[in-house]
């Protein structure tokens, strides 16, 4: 015979099972399973540091499952090879805000690539701005010592 309530002869009921407590509301603590705020965690579990995951990380959580700052954007660093190579400036910069609008939308993976994008285009920007400078430099040197090198005629002697 069955059990319109979907029991089979002998279970006990939803409410009476092992990790439940009898009078309803939350389920016992088990391993793994943070406390409940406020409320020390049980016996013979280490409870998490304060301002960190109790569950650690996992796929789409910030590296080392913690801290979202840990993903840095690299904006200042953009905002200044705008004078050393603008052109690759403009897109770090842009890279750089999809790395604050992907964490705040908690997608801390494609933060990270974002950030790692925006790293490699501000990397190649001070590359360049910096040889650019410095051949410029060169340049003006050499003009100048050249300048200072060919002889004046003059053409009231």
């Amino acid at each position: 015979m069955t059990n319109p309530y979907g029991q089979q002869p002998g279970q006990q009921p939803y409410g009476q099972q092992p990790g439940y407590p009898q009078s309803g509301g939350m389920p016992a603590q088990s391993g793994g399973m943070p406390a409940p705020y406020g409320q020390p965690a049980p016996y013979g579990q280490p409870s998490p540091p304060y301002g960190q995951p109790a569950f650690g990380g996992g796929p789409g959580m910030p590296p080392g499952g913690g801290d979202i700052n840990a993903i840095k954007d690299y904006k200042g660093w953009a905002i200044g090879c705008i004078f050393l190579f603008w052109i690759l400036a403009i897109f770090a910069i842009m890279k750089s805000n999809e790395v604050n609008t992907y964490k705040a939308q908690g997608n801390y993976m494609m933060a990270e690539q974002a950030s790692k994008t925006t790293k490699t285009l501000c990397l190649i920007a001070t590359i360049i701005g910096g040889i650019s400078c410095v051949l410029s430099i060169v340049w003006i040197i050499v003009a100048i010592v050249a300048a200072s090198s060919v002889r004046t005629y003059s053409y009231y002697h």
